[in-house]
C-alpha cells in the first residue's frame, strides 16, 4: 500500500487517497505501540540470569529487525504522505486554473453581448455594473496571482513534469490578458457613449432654455404706462444678461463635439443639432436686442405722454384761474393779483 505509485488523476481522487492513507497511518501508529511493548517484553528474556530459553543475541537481533522494519514503514508512510500532498497541490492548482478559465469564458461572453446603452440613463446603469465587474476582476486577478505562485512552487520542486504546468499557466495568462484588453475596450466604449449622451443631454437642455427664452424675448407686451414699461425693461435686461452668459456655452459646443469619439462626433444628426443651437442662439440674441430697443421706445413714449399730461394739467389750472380772475376794488388786493399775474 505504501509503495503504490497511484497518486490520483484528479483532486477528488487524491483527497480519497489521502483519507485512506490517514487511516493507514493511524493503523501504523497503533501497531507502533504494540511493537514497542512486544520488544520491551522480548528484551527481558535476553537479560535473564541462569536459565535462558533462547540465545540473548538472537532476541536482540529479532527486536532490532522488527524495530528497523517499523521505522522503514514509518518512513514509507511519511514519503507517501508527502507525495500525496504534492499531488493534491498539483491537482488543486489545475482545478483553480480551470475555474479561472471558466470564469474568464463567462466574462468574455457577457462582454461580447453587452451594449453601450441607448440613452444617458441606460449608459449610467451599465457603467455602474461595469464598475462592479471591475471589482470582481480585481478579486479574480489576486486569486489568479496566488494560483500562479502555487504553480511556480510546484515547478521549483521538480516533482512532476513541468510541461503541462507551464502550458496551462501560459494559456491562462494569455486568456487573462485578452480579457483585460476586452474589458478595457468596453470601458472605453462606455466612456465614449457616456460623453456623447451627456453632450446630447446638455445640448437638449440648452435648446429647451433657448426656446423658452425666445418666447420671452419675442413677446409683444411693452407695458401700458411708464411704470409697467420700466418693470418690463428691467426684467428684460436680466434675461439679456442670462443670454450673454450662455454665449460661452454655445461657443464651446464645437470644442466639446471635437472631443467626442469619432463614431459619435461624425454623426450627421449631432452636427446638425449643434448648427441648430448656434442659429437659435443667434436668433434669440438678435430678438433680445430688438426687444430692448422696443421697450426703450415704449418707455420714451410713455414718458412723453406723462410729461404732456403734466403740461395739460398745468394749462388747465392756469385757464381756470384766468377764467375766474376778477379785478379787486382794493389797492392791496390788486397788487397781489398783479403779482400773481
Amino acid at each position: 500500500l505504501l509503495v503504490s505509485k497511484d497518486l490520483g488523476k484528479h483532486l477528488l481522487e487524491v483527497e480519497d487517497l489521502l483519507q485512506k492513507h490517514g487511516l493507514l497511518e493511524a493503523d501504523i501508529s497503533a501497531q507502533t505501540e504494540r511493537v514497542q511493548a512486544l520488544n520491551a517484553a522480548a528484551l527481558k528474556f535476553s537479560e535473564l540470569e541462569g536459565y535462558q530459553p533462547c540465545d540473548p543475541q538472537i532476541i536482540c537481533n529479532r527486536v532490532s529487525h522488527v524495530q528497523t522494519c517499523l521505522e522503514e514503514l514509518e518512513e514509507l508512510a511519511a514519503k507517501r504522505r508527502k507525495e500525496l500532498e504534492d499531488s493534491r497541490q498539483l491537482w488543486t492548482f489545475f482545478q483553480e486554473m480551470e475555474e479561472a478559465e471558466a470564469w474568464i469564458r463567462e466574462k468574455e461572453k457577457i462582454l461580447a453581448a453587452k451594449s453601450c446603452g441607448r440613452d444617458l440613463s441606460s449608459v449610467l446603469t451599465l457603467t455602474t455594473k461595469h464598475k462592479t465587474m471591475l471589482g470582481e476582476l480585481g478579486n479574480r486577478r489576486a486569486l489568479l496571482h496566488q494560483t500562479m505562485k502555487k504553480g511556480e512552487k510546484i515547478l521549483a520542486k521538480k516533482t512532476f513534469s513541468s510541461v503541462g504546468i507551464q502550458e496551462k499557466m501560459r494559456e491562462v495568462c494569455l486568456r487573462w490578458k485578452k480579457l483585460e484588453e476586452i474589458t478595457g475596450l468596453h470601458q472605453q466604449r462606455l466612456e465614449d457613449a457616456l460623453n456623447f449622451f451627456q453632450f446630447s443631454a446638455e445640448t437638449d437642455d440648452l435648446v429647451a432654455w433657448l426656446q423658452d427664452t425666445y418666447r420671452i424675448v419675442s413677446s409683444d407686451d411693452f407695458g401700458h404706462d411708464e411704470h409697467s414699461s420700466q418693470a418690463l425693461l428691467r426684467k428684460h435686461r436680466a434675461v439679456v444678461d442670462e443670454v450673454e452668459k450662455h454665449r460661452a456655452a454655445v461657443l464651446a459646443l464645437r470644442k466639446q463635439l471635437a472631443l467626442l469619439a469619432p463614431g459619435h462626433r461624425q454623426g450627421v444628426d449631432i452636427q446638425i443639432r449643434v448648427v441648430e443651437v448656434e442659429q437659435l442662439y443667434g436668433e434669440v440674441a438678435e430678438v433680445a436686442v430688438l426687444r430692448t430697443q422696443w421697450l426703450q421706445d415704449a418707455l420714451a413714449v410713455y414718458r412723453m405722454f406723462s410729461e404732456v399730461h403734466a403740461c395739460e394739467v398745468w394749462v388747465d389750472e392756469k385757464e381756470q384761474w384766468l377764467e375766474k380772475m376778477e379785478v379787486p376794488e382794493e389797492l392791496d388786493e390788486v397788487e397781489v393779483v398783479q403779482h400773481r399775474w
